[in-house]
């Protein structure tokens, strides 16, 4: 027990004079002459022990209520568990949660509201050479300076909404640096959040022990919230009047089953399709939404619900191009001018664009002008361009590998294939085999049979083929096999892009399959599948680079992002890692939407952002259960204050200083004073 103001237990001197007071009338007594007392000396004997008794008893009392008035002046206290006063001038940081999940709403508003109260209350609660400070999601170091209690508050005032969503774990690491540069003895930090489970993370945190850290969670009504969490195609290729099937994938986060929701999907500001879905209670859907995009190459669009009060996840924005064409090189030797059933196939199709060139007239320069390479009947691949041909392939271009149909190097071969981490060829086997298995499972041969193969299925037949290797551990899928387990047609992949390797020539003395049924979805989605596939949309906040076409740029220009109106816009870094272009935002960008990306005054194309989904489940700790994540994590002297702002004050001063007891002192000093003036109103001597 401590004292705020000791120097009044000075006063405990007082103590003395009623019982000087009282000894003195003690000792005084009345003779009174009786002619016989001694039928009276049993009851003189008990008046006077009552008499005395009572006069003791008010004597207590007396000294009870000076006593208690000197110590209700003293104010006796209690410190707080963490011993800590309020000696010295004290550095106070203060984080206010003002991610998306507090646009919830209690009885006093939202809690981004009920946050910045409680902060201001803290803040008043300092002494004037106090010095606060304000740490927020968007880790601002403008905004975290030092500053007094009045400055403070008008910083408060005007903080908003940010699409940031930082981890427990960043937020009590960020106060900690600060405050142990701060320079002040007496160090606070308090925490005001919802505390989301799917934020409230504390992993590798090393607390210090001179620093108090007061967590106050903020707690909604209702912890209701629908979302779109992501959306993709169903093909990867996008061609002009071609009907599109797009996937949407939305969560449910609240008790109760939703509906009927409605759902609508815009394109170029234009509507295209209306929906409706039905959510169980916390699980999630996934609907088609099914449209045909109009003749604009460059696509933007946006899903959206409306789900209040949280509404930042209730637009999904989304950019991809359509496809005019796709450029073909045809690979050939010298000795070779015409390939009838590639000029057939991709020459006479417009969505390709057919060109050809022989392997010893290549310019290198032009490969990244090509989406699909056809290396048709080079016996030898020589270690230049097989360089260049790998290269090719990582950057995101694809390969179709067709044998020659005589004089193969195979360690040509195999030299250039395991460049790219690709099987390659061992030797040729004449054996008659017919083609056995499908993969119904891969992009090439989804949705081309209406019903899987029957043992009377009409397959390609091989007189002889090249044996396939199975050494390789690239990531790789097998698309055609042969009945005797050989590989037929196999697609590997090799960072950015594609190696189709095929086992026979188009030759009839190799197989039929170049007249067989099967050559023409098989080579027809291999080119369709080549075609360049650009990322929907990227996430704000996330450090993931966004990918720009390898372009070379004139002096003093640069790629920039701009809002659809022109009404922002941002130079991102630029930085060529692997012979990619990448762009970094480094936060200049806090808005979804769509943008355009742009090289200098020219467009390159559209470009989405969205906000990060962390958000959107509003589950969140309970009292108890932020004590045991902190108390695991090794948080030394925390405390988690489930308080309203109306009890905030009172239990600020308990933090500060401690409990303090001069309000019970003065009620005792009153209860004894009436205990004394009961004593002497009814005990009759």
């Amino acid at each position: 027990m401590n004292f705020l103001f000791p120097s009044f237990l000075y006063a405990l001197s007082a103590l003395s004079i009623p019982i000087l007071i009282h000894l003195f009338n003690f000792r005084r007594y009345k003779k009174l002459y009786f002619s016989n007392v001694r039928f009276l000396q049993e009851v003189v004997q008990e008046s006077r022990s009552k008499s005395r008794l009572k006069h003791w008893l008010v004597l207590l009392c007396r000294l009870l209520v000076i006593a208690f008035l000197v110590f209700a002046f003293a104010q006796p206290f209690k410190p707080n568990k963490q011993g800590n006063t309020t000696a010295g001038t004290k550095a106070v940081s203060i984080f206010i949660d003002n991610s998306f999940s507090m646009s919830a709403v209690n009885q006093d508003g939202t809690l981004l509201e009920g946050a910045k109260n409680k902060a201001m209350q803290i803040a008043q609660s300092l002494n004037a050479a106090d010095k606060v400070q304000l740490v927020s999601e968007d880790f601002d170091e403008g905004q975290e300076r030092w500053l007094n209690k009045d400055e403070f508050i008008e910083e408060v005032k005007g903080l908003k909404t940010s699409s940031d969503s930082r981890l427990l774990q960043e937020i009590l690491q960020r106060q900690q640096e600060n405050l142990l540069h701060s320079g002040c003895p007496v160090k606070e930090a308090f925490v005001i959040s919802d505390f989301q489970k799917s934020v409230s993370d504390i992993t590798d945190f090393h607390s210090n022990p001179d620093i108090t850290t007061d967590l106050l969670p903020e707690v909604a009504e209702t912890k209701n919230n629908i979302s779109i969490d992501t959306c993709w195609f169903m093909s990867p290729v996008h061609i002009p009047g071609k009907a599109e099937q797009l996937m949407v994938k939305l969560s449910n986060y609240s008790t109760k089953a939703v509906n009927d929701a409605p759902i609508k999907l815009l394109l170029n500001s234009e509507e295209k399709a209306l929906g409706s879905v039905n959510i169980g209670a916390e699980s999630a859907a996934v609907i088609v939404m099914s449209f045909i995009p109009g003749k604009t190459q460059i696509q933007q669009g946006e899903i959206k619900i409306n789900d209040y009060p949280i509404n930042f996840d209730d637009h999904l924005y989304f950019s991809f191009k359509l496809s005019s064409s796709i450029p073909v090189l045809w690979l050939h030797p010298d000795s070779v001018k015409k390939n009838p059933y590639l000029h057939s196939l991709y020459g006479r199709d417009s969505l390709f664009t057919f060109s050809e060139t022989s392997a010893g007239h290549l310019d290198y320069s032009t490969l990244p002008g090509y989406r699909l390479i056809i290396l048709d009947n080079i016996a030898s691949i020589t270690s230049g361009m097989g360089n260049e041909l790998a290269k090719y392939v990582s950057l995101g271009g694809n390969i179709l590998v067709l044998p020659p149909t005589s004089s193969l190097d195979i360690n040509s071969y195999r030299d250039f294939l395991s460049s790219a981490n690709c099987s390659y060829y061992e030797r040729l086997d004449t054996t008659h085999l017919k083609t056995d298995k499908l993969n119904y499972e891969s992009n090439i041969y989804s949705g081309v049979f209406e019903k899987k193969q029957h043992p009377n299925m009409d397959m390609p037949v091989v007189s002889k083929h090249y044996v396939i290797s199975h050494t390789t551990k690239a990531l790789s899928e097998n698309l055609v096999k042969l009945e005797n387990g050989d590989d037929f047609l196999d697609e590997f992949h090799f960072n950015k892009g594609n190696i189709y390797l095929l086992a026979v020539p188009l030759n009839s003395n190799f197989s039929n399959f170049q007249q067989h049924a099967l050559f023409v979805p098989t080579m027809y989605n291999i080119g369709l599948y080549s075609s360049s596939n650009q990322q929907l949309y990227y996430t704000l906040g996330d450090i993931q680079p966004i990918e720009a076409p390898n372009i070379s740029l004139p002096q003093n220009v640069y790629f920039k992002i701009q809002s659809d109106k022109d009404t922002l816009s941002v130079l991102p870094e630029r930085r060529i890692i692997n012979d990619n272009v990448f762009l970094f935002l480094h936060s200049q960008l806090s808005t979804s939407g769509n943008f355009k990306l742009m090289a200098g005054d020219s467009l390159i194309s559209g470009i989405s952002f969205n906000y990060s989904r962390r958000e959107s489940d509003l589950k969140c700790l309970t009292t108890d259960e932020i004590e045991t994540v902190c108390s695991k994590a090794g948080v030394k002297n925390f405390s988690v204050m489930a308080v309203t702002t109306a009890s905030l004050p009172s239990l600020l001063t308990e933090v500060n200083r401690g409990t303090y007891y001069w309000k019970y002192c003065i009620l005792l000093a009153l209860l004894f004073l009436a205990i004394e003036e009961t004593l002497l109103r009814l005990w009759k001597d």
